[in-house]
């Protein structure tokens, strides 16, 4: 017999509760009564969800009760993935017994369970979400019996849509759906759906409701062999664009030639083979998870050529007159790439799509076409937008693909310069027409599935129809040649194409009722209609004449301070403002729908009826006009290509007016840079600014020159005080060069320089503590892979290197690399740094330049003066820095006093010859103190460390190594000395002990090894 205990008492465990089968009717009736009285916080304690009224209970064979309503079955059980299992007694200690993790899955993967209305998550998936979703954790409950409980989480449908958007695009990580296919008895959890950022086809309609830009991209990775080196397959798809390519490129040990790649394809995903252990692929997942992008291990027979063939031909668009044979196309030559491209199609599952047949291009990539960009550079110069920052995929393309070709240069140039002359077409395109265009693109895609509704098509309509006026804009007197060439006449082609497609809206869709958010089909297509819209138009006028009525009940006036107003989710409805509120108050004429700033919606009853009735009217129209939509967006699917070119000119559109409205609104206008493509290598910027800093307000921007000439000027060495501009410099130099081959203007008073073929940087201070990687060590891997791609053509930028290790050793680093580039690659290079030894390197190499950034100091006070000045900097001014963050003065004046004390062991006097004193600085001077009787050495000589000579594989210049055997060698001289010393102990006799040391000393100072001499040099200065 069941007893129920109050509610207020035992706090409805629905967790532990044990109920015997109640098999009469008035009792089960009466056990429902009692749980759909109590209040919904109850439910909510115990982590389940009250649906009101509708609440009741359904019994299973075991005879144990569920919560459930009349649409579904509200079945709490913990999914058992993967296979059938028996539901146990009870619902929820079978919720409690199984884990939800049961299939092993990556922390980058998200498993969520559809129940219906609403979805749960499980484990650590409930912790992950709560965190995500409700910013707390208090939400997780503990669902089970004792010692077999489970986190668990229950998502409404808003906040599961936004979740797994967050997922998807910005958090780049996998999401599984799953579903319970099994009966009342077994539960049978399968995946429904599954998602991730190459791979967004399952989530479309929920990620494309709202406008988004998106780009689902993905490459697939295999390495294959030539005689001599690795050679690297790439299969590219991106889906949103329709393409399929592929590419083939030799390359090194580290993949340097894939990094720059996939930093200029940017997808989202990488697919490859199971590593299985294989170097090779352990490191391809180090390069590509280093550029941001998700890593996804498929299995290694994916990538082959099995049904390649069938599936290309069923895929690959054909054109007209073209032998319908994929396989006879060049790009399947590349037997390694086709492979990956093989991988991509089984992975996104193209072939399953009927849509998707006849609609792809197949091409080969020529990725030798654009600068090289790394990672590092991206990020230093900052082309990714910060979070909250909205940018179309072409904008993101053109910026991460600076161009080698000049003709293509000039032509952007062209086009931005009469942007900038011609101020009314920019006000306009800005202001008024681009910002009004919405994503054509995955319109296209929506309408290629047949998933559009009439509402797509007339967004795509109002598209068409503003072509007129963008031709009519741009196609102005005088106007530039170049610009009617690549924007106006394909301008004018589209708007000839898209001809019958604009008449078609036009004479199928209500115009009348779209500015109400209706889009039905004109009544006149059929005579069902036609009288279902006589019917609604019919109870239109009584609502209107209802609004008369009311407004007098109210005394109110219709119109002004009662307003008739309608919408998809409540219909029709009345409107007052807040200040009219009070005519409602306890009027029970009246029924209030919801109160905002906007003032407070309501109906009478009479309203309510009539709004009921024409929704039902409006349920049968669209339910009647169906046929006639379908027949509709059949004939629009036909324009699915002419979308897409669509989308391509308005896309380079929207880029180049931006870049003139950037140029011509700046607080200094830019300039045209004048770029070439042979002569001697060279780069003249005159007043160059940072683009980014001179817009923020309160910034008075000062400018500086640069200049670099082969042979001449091509490396820079920058050295200043703390916060005096030497990183904002060098990035300055970086962005003009990336924007100059993007083909837009620059920040600028003059430009001129040669193409460069890459830009590498290496800047900030980052670490990955995930990957185990220290702030220095992604520093030499980052040098590293500078040093292995950097030609005499490459633009170098590098700030700050080797602080993260002990002082001698970072300046004896930071020497090798500088020399390196300097005289072996001979590329143009900015090296800010603060270890002042390395200026002494302009006497040696011809092409080094000194720099500084100025300061003046007055009263004890740092004046940063923000000037990059010819010459060195022989200071830091770190202690001024301090005392301008405001550290505490006891703290400053034992930083003084530590500075003097180090400074005077440092700055010796060592009577060597200038060559012989850098290559003693190479290793570093090691500082020594004299303690009554003994020398003894204070610093342990520098050490060339295996690891980084693993990860940092450049020529070590002959000149160090010699350094390291000067070192080796004179610490056993050293040793010996001591040793000798120690032996004097036995000799009583002063004037013996005198003469002993004499001899010692002078067979010391007689060594010519330059570790020693370095050494006496600081004993006697």
């Amino acid at each position: 017999m069941f007893l129920v205990p109050p509610w207020s008492l035992a706090i409805l465990s629905l967790r532990n509760i044990s109920l015997e089968l109640i098999a009469d009717d008035q009792q089960q009736k009466g056990f429902v009564d009692f749980f759909t009285s109590l209040p919904e916080s109850v439910f909510q304690m115990n982590g389940l969800i009250k649906r009101g009224s509708e609440s009741s209970f359904a019994w299973r064979e075991s005879g144990k009760p569920t919560l459930s309503s009349p649409d579904r079955d509200l079945n709490l059980d913990l999914p058992i993935l993967g296979s059938q299992a028996q539901c146990e007694t009870s619902m929820l200690s079978n919720y409690a017994t199984v884990v939800g993790d049961t299939i092993e899955k990556p922390s980058t993967t998200v498993r969520l369970f559809n129940r219906g209305d609403y979805y749960t998550a499980h484990g650590s998936d409930a912790l992950f979400a709560a965190k995500e979703v409700f910013k707390s954790t208090g939400v997780v409950k503990m669902i089970g019996a004792e010692g077999k409980q489970i986190q668990s989480l229950v998502l409404n449908k808003l906040s599961f849509e936004s979740f797994v958007r967050n997922l998807l695009l910005v958090k780049q990580y996998r999401v599984e759906i799953y579903v319970n296919k099994g009966t009342s008895k077994y539960n049978d959890w399968v995946v429904e759906y599954k998602g991730s950022p190459g791979n967004l086809t399952q989530f479309e309609d929920l990620l494309f409701s709202i406008d988004v830009v998106l780009s689902s991209s993905v490459i697939a990775v295999k390495i294959g062999r030539d005689t001599k080196n690795k050679v690297v397959g790439v299969g590219f798809v991106d889906v949103s664009e329709r393409r399929l390519c592929v590419c083939e490129f030799p390359d090194d040990d580290h993949f340097s030639n894939l990094e720059a790649l996939v930093v200029q394809v940017g997808p989202k995903e990488c697919l490859l083979p199971g590593t299985n252990g294989s170097q090779d692929y352990v490191t391809v997942k180090k390069v590509v998870e280093r550029s941001g992008v998700l890593v996804t291990p498929r299995k290694k027979t994916e990538f082959s050529t099995d049904g390649l063939a069938q599936d290309l031909n069923r895929l690959v668009a054909f054109k007209k007159g073209q032998q319908e044979n994929a396989m006879a196309m060049p790009e399947t030559n590349l037997t390694t790439a086709v492979c990956a491209l093989n991988a991509i199609i089984k992975f996104l599952e193209l072939t399953t799509d009927s849509s998707n047949f006849n609609q792809f291009s197949l091409s080969t990539m020529n990725w030798s076409q654009y600068v090289h960009l790394d990672s590092a550079a991206v990020k230093a110069l900052s082309l990714i937008p910060p979070p909250g920052v909205t940018a179309t995929q072409a904008h993101h393309s053109w910026m991460k693909q600076p161009l080698r070709d000049l003709n293509t240069i000039v032509e952007r140039q062209e086009i931005v310069r009469a942007l900038m002359d011609d101020l009314e077409a920019r006000q306009a395109l800005t202001q008024e027409h681009l910002r009004r265009i919405p994503d054509i693109q995955a319109l296209a895609r929506r309408l290629l599935k047949k998933k559009v509704t009439m509402q797509d098509l007339y967004r795509i309509y109002q598209v068409v129809k503003r072509l007129p006026q963008l031709v009519k804009c741009l196609d102005t007197p005088g106007q530039s040649v170049t610009l009617i060439n690549v924007l106006v006449d394909p301008l004018k082609e589209l708007l000839s194409d898209m001809f019958k497609f604009q008449e078609m809206i036009e004479s199928t869709i209500d115009m009348d009722l779209v500015d109400r958010g209706e889009f039905l089909v004109k009544p006149d297509f059929d005579d069902d209609l036609q009288e279902m819209r006589n019917s609604m138009n019919s109870i239109e006028e009584q609502i209107k004449k209802l609004l008369s009525r009311v407004a007098s009940d109210l005394n109110l006036e219709a119109g002004k301070t009662l307003k008739l107003e309608s919408n998809n989710q409540l219909g029709y409805f009345f409107r007052v403002t807040l200040k009219e509120e009070k005519v409602l108050r306890d009027n029970k004429k009246y029924q209030t729908l919801d109160t905002n700033k906007s003032g407070v919606r309501f109906r009478n009853s009479a309203l309510a009826d009539l709004n009921s009735d024409y929704q039902h009217h409006k349920e049968q129209y669209s339910e009647q006009q169906k046929a006639i939509v379908a027949e509709i967006i059949g004939i629009a699917a036909g324009y699915v290509s002419t979308l897409h070119y669509l989308n391509d000119v308005l896309a380079r559109l929207d880029v180049l007016t931006s870049f003139a409205e950037v140029a011509a609104t700046a607080p200094k206008p830019y300039v045209r840079p004048t770029v070439k493509s042979d002569g001697s290598r060279m780069m003249r910027l005159k007043g160059v600014r940072h683009a980014c800093l001179e817009v923020q307000d309160g910034v008075s921007f000062i400018a500086n020159d640069a200049e670099f000439r082969e042979d001449e000027q091509t490396f820079h060495i920058i050295t200043g005080p703390n916060m005096g501009g030497k990183s904002t410099y060098i990035r300055s130099v970086g962005i003009v060069a990336l924007l100059a081959q993007v083909g837009s203007f620059v920040p600028c008073d003059e430009a001129e320089m040669t193409l460069v073929d890459a830009i590498l940087a290496r800047v900030g201070a980052d670490d990955c503590q995930v990957k185990g990687m220290s702030t220095f060590m992604m520093e030499m891997v980052e040098t590293s892979a500078i040093l292995r791609k950097a030609t005499c053509h490459s633009l170098v930028i590098i700030d700050e290197l080797g602080r993260g290790t002990s002082t001698y050793e970072g300046c004896g680093l930071a020497w090798a690399i500088a020399e390196y580039l300097a005289k072996e690659v001979k590329a143009f290079c900015l090296f800010a740094t603060h270890f002042h030894e390395l200026a002494t390197l302009a006497d040696d190499v011809p092409s080094v330049v000194n720099k500084h950034v100025s300061a003046l100091i007055v009263n004890n006070t740092l004046t940063l003066l923000y000037r990059v000045r010819p010459g060195m900097c022989d200071q830091s001014y770190g202690i001024y820095v301090a005392k301008m963050a405001k550290f505490p003065a006891s703290v400053i004046q034992m930083a003084q006093e530590k500075q003097s004390e180090l400074e005077h062991y440092k700055n010796f006097d060592f009577d060597g010859t200038a060559e012989e004193r850098k290559k003693i600085i190479e290793v570093g001077p090691q500082l020594v103190k004299v303690v009554p009787g003994v020398l003894q050495r204070s610093v342990v000589a520098v050490q060339v460390r295996p690891q980084l000579v693993e990860v940092v594989p450049w020529p070590v210049p002959v000149v160090l190594q010699r350094s390291v055997v000067a070192v080796q060698d004179g610490e056993q001289i050293i040793a010996e000395f001591l040793s000798a010393c120690k032996d004097l102990k036995d000799i009583h006799s002063d004037t013996e002990l005198n003469v002993r040391l004499k001899e010692l000393q002078c067979q010391l100072k007689a060594s010519s090894n330059l570790y020693v001499r370095a050494l006496l040099a600081s004993l006697s200065s």
